[in-house]
Parts: C-alpha cells; sequence; structure tokens
C-alpha cells in the first residue's frame, strides 16, 4: 500500500498528539511572497472570531484562504447573538463562495494545516488553551501567525511564544483590533503627550465573568459530545492539551460555542477576554507595552468553589505601574477605559470618545506637534488584518506583536492568579516575570501552564 504524506497524516493525526520534526525542527525561514505573489492563508478554528476575521481576508487581494481547519463539522450557536453558523464545512462553503471555486481544503486537525509547505501563514481563531501550542508550531514550521487574543491561557505559555517568535523571525500579529479604532489611539495620544495634565489613574470597565453567557445557559449537565464533532474522535481533539473532565464528558454550559471562556481549563473569564483588549490599550496610553504591572492591589471578588464555571461573576483590583500609574479594574465600572487627568477626564470605546471640553475641537491630524508621541498607524487606512499582511510582505514591525500581547494579557494573568489564591494583593517583577514578596512562592506556582494528554509547546 503506498502512504503518502497527507494519507498517514489524515489516518494518524486524530489518534495521537503530533510534534513537528525532521525539517520543521532546523527553523525554517518564513516565507515572504514576492509584490505578485498572494498569502497562502490557513484558518484554524471556524467560530464567532472567525466571522470577525475571516471577511477582511477574503477581500485583500494580496491573501489566498487555502484551507480551513475545524474538529467541529458544522454547528449553530456561533456569534454573541448565538446564531450564526460555525464548523469547517460552513466556512469552506463561506471561502468557496467568494472565490467562486470549491478549492478551499478543510481538516478536523491543525496539525495538518502547520505541517502544509503551501501554507504561508495561519490565522489562530481557536478557543484560549489551543493558541500557544499551535501558534508555536506554527512558528517553527515557518509560518507567519495572527493569534487572536486573548493570546495565552498563563504566562509560562507567553514567555515561550515571544522567545519563538524572535528566534524564527516570523510577523506575529495578536488580534487587539481596537488599536485601529481612532478612539482608543487619540485617547492614548492625550495621556502619552500629557494633554490630560496630570495623569496617573484610569478605571477599566469590564464585563461580569459570564458576560451574559451570550445566549447559552449555565448548564453543567455532563453527556456525550453532540454529533457535530465529526468524526466522532474530533471531540478528543478540540479538548486537546486541557485536562479533560471524567469520561470525556461534554458539558454544555462550557463546551457549546462561546463558552470555554467560563472555566479555567479552557479560558480565564472576561478578566483576560475584554482585559486582553483594555489592559492593551492602557499600556498603549502610558507606554507599558514591553513591561508590566509591578503589583496587583485591592483584590475582591465573589469567586465561589464551582468547579465548573470557575471564575467569579464580580471582580476589582488595582494594576500598579513602577512610575506609580494606578489602573483601577472593575466589572461594575463603565465598560471602556477613562482616563483621569488634573484638567478633566477622557473616556474611551470602540468608536466613542468622549473629552474634556477644551480638547472638543481637537484634531489629530491637525494639532499632533512634530515634538508629540504619534502612535502607531496602519498605512492606508489598513484593517488589522491587512496590517498583518503588510508586515509580511514588508518586514517591518506592525500594530500588536507578540511581546506586546504577552505583557498585555500578562496582567490579566496575575490578576488571576490573585483572585485564585484569594488574596488581596501581590507583588510582581515585570522583567523577571515572577511574583516576589508574601505569597510569591504559590503565587508563581500558577504562572506555568499544565498540558495534558502528550500535548505540549
Amino acid at each position: 500500500m503506498k502512504l503518502t504524506r497527507r494519507s498517514f497524516l489524515g489516518a494518524s493525526a486524530l489518534a495521537a498528539p503530533f510534534f513537528i520534526s525532521g525539517s520543521v525542527s532546523a527553523k525554517p525561514s518564513p516565507r515572504r511572497p514576492a509584490p505578485s505573489e498572494r498569502v497562502a492563508l490557513g484558518v484554524i478554528g471556524c467560530g464567532t472570531q472567525a466571522h470577525a476575521n475571516v471577511p477582511t481576508f477574503l477581500q485583500d487581494p494580496r491573501v489566498r484562504i487555502v484551507t480551513v481547519c475545524d474538529p467541529v463539522l458544522s454547528a449553530g450557536g456561533y456569534s454573541y447573538n448565538s446564531k450564526a453558523p460555525g464548523g469547517r464545512a460552513a466556512f469552506k462553503e463561506i471561502v468557496d463562495k467568494f472565490y467562486g471555486d470549491a478549492s478551499c481544503r478543510m481538516t478536523a486537525d491543525w496539525r495538518e494545516v502547520v505541517s502544509d509547505p503551501a501554507v504561508d501563514a495561519v490565522l489562530i481563531t481557536a478557543p484560549d488553551h489551543w493558541h500557544a501550542p499551535i501558534a508555536v508550531a506554527a512558528m517553527r514550521a515557518g509560518k507567519h501567525v495572527y493569534c487572536q487574543k486573548p493570546m495565552t491561557l498563563g504566562v509560562s505559555e507567553g514567555r515561550v511564544m515571544v522567545r519563538v517568535a524572535k528566534e524564527t523571525g516570523v510577523t506575529f500579529q495578536v488580534g487587539s483590533q481596537h488599536r485601529g479604532n481612532s478612539a482608543f489611539r487619540v485617547a492614548a495620544e492625550f495621556v502619552r503627550n500629557g494633554m490630560l495634565g496630570d495623569c496617573r489613574t484610569c478605571t477599566v470597565g469590564l464585563p461580569g465573568a459570564n458576560g451574559g453567557m451570550w445566549g447559552h445557559g449555565r448548564d453543567a449537565t455532563r453527556r456525550a459530545a453532540p454529533a457535530y464533532f465529526s468524526p466522532a474522535s474530533s471531540w478528543s481533539m478540540w479538548l486537546g492539551p486541557s485536562k479533560h473532565w471524567p469520561d470525556d464528558a461534554f458539558i454544555p454550559g462550557i463546551h457549546e460555542p462561546m463558552c470555554w471562556r467560563w472555566n479555567s481549563r479552557t479560558g480565564g473569564g472576561m478578566i483576560t477576554d475584554w482585559g486582553a483588549h483594555w489592559i492593551d490599550i492602557l499600556h498603549w496610553a502610558i507606554d507599558a507595552e514591553r513591561t508590566g504591572p509591578v503589583a496587583v492591589e485591592n483584590m475582591s471578588t465573589n469567586l465561589g468553589d464551582d468547579e465548573v464555571f470557575d471564575w467569579a461573576d464580580k471582580y476589582s483590583f488595582d494594576l500598579v505601574y513602577a512610575n506609580g500609574f494606578r489602573a483601577h479594574v472593575s466589572s461594575e465600572a463603565r465598560c471602556g477605559l477613562t482616563f483621569h487627568g488634573s484638567k478633566g477626564d477622557c473616556f474611551c470605546y470602540p468608536g466613542k470618545l468622549e473629552r474634556p471640553a477644551f480638547l472638543a475641537k481637537w484634531n489629530e491630524k491637525r494639532d499632533l506637534k512634530d515634538t508629540d508621541v504619534r502612535l502607531y498607524r496602519a498605512a492606508n487606512g489598513h484593517p488589522h488584518e491587512s496590517d498583518f499582511i503588510d508586515g509580511i510582505y514588508e518586514r517591518r514591525a506592525i500594530a500588536t506583536d507578540c511581546e506586546i500581547g504577552h505583557r498585555s494579557i500578562s496582567a490579566c494573568h496575575i490578576a488571576n492568579i490573585c483572585e485564585r489564591l484569594r488574596l488581596s494583593s501581590l507583588t510582581w517583577d515585570p522583567k523577571a516575570e515572577t511574583f516576589t514578596g508574601a505569597h510569591a512562592a504559590e503565587a508563581n506556582a500558577l504562572l506555568e501552564v499544565p498540558h495534558f494528554n502528550g500535548w505540549g509547546l
């Protein structure tokens, strides 16, 4: 029997973990297409966020989506209204309809995408627990990476991802697309340039930990996986490196589309889910993109002992930075960021900028001086996805690289650790990326993300 590489992968992929080896271990240089060539993109994760990213990539004439991947064949219940379709078959249909042919491949196993030499870059829109294993394997295989936020499930994963991104030289964009929203950029420039006066505090409003469940209830019953995981073994692939529940149970309240956020095995609750966005903007505004807080203080939550829904519904805490800046993060505050300055407050949210009266007529293009800090703007008004493609072609820095994403989500992770240990405060060394002082030993033990079932980075 003739056994090709593709047939081997197809037969064995769902049976056991696969670690990229052989030629890939030599760290092949990432391919950067000529201007006349397209970037061949593989989509890994065909759900809610793919609906946000895939249309933009389709509209970019420099890109061709060549393969889509998801353990789910086809299912409903995706998006914030819980009505959008998802799964690899649904997205193959979307891609094929756009291009007018049936050439887009589909697979249940991301390892086929990463090992495919025809793929130049990957879009990772899988649940959080898969981000790091897939991204590291993709980078080591010479693929450029667009990775959705939250970038990691914990600090240890981010450290590895940053190191591998530097070693391989790939273009890596984190899905912090709000950097492309002028409201956030202008607010950050107000802070950076002292236009609000003395600004040393910010209120960061995040949703409660259950986020309204987006149409899914808190159903903790345990049952067999739905038939939309096809073949049946793809349910094990979806669980992947997370700790499986007894009998590989499917629990609707944390395993239906959108729900994996509510359990620590696969997500970090709203502190990481929305915090990844707002803390990224905070760091942008206070010039802390490649460092982080020095302490978490005043932690208060209603965290209980629920094994399934194990993140707090309500929480508040402070992130304290070396220069004395303090951000108060709360599920009770107005969603968005409010920077408090001696000359007035500035609130920002997607598409909304509320500024002091004296800045009402301020215009970024007209009034920003040459000596002022000018924050990054994507070329030609490009959206975040096309900014990623710009970086691939031009070998240059883009809006949100791997280290920036790691530092933003690390601030959220250390807050979650403080919550998990039921402590009021913890001190943090952002250079060494370790906890210091009281309770450091038990807190540092939680920095390492455990990977199960033979999976790893």
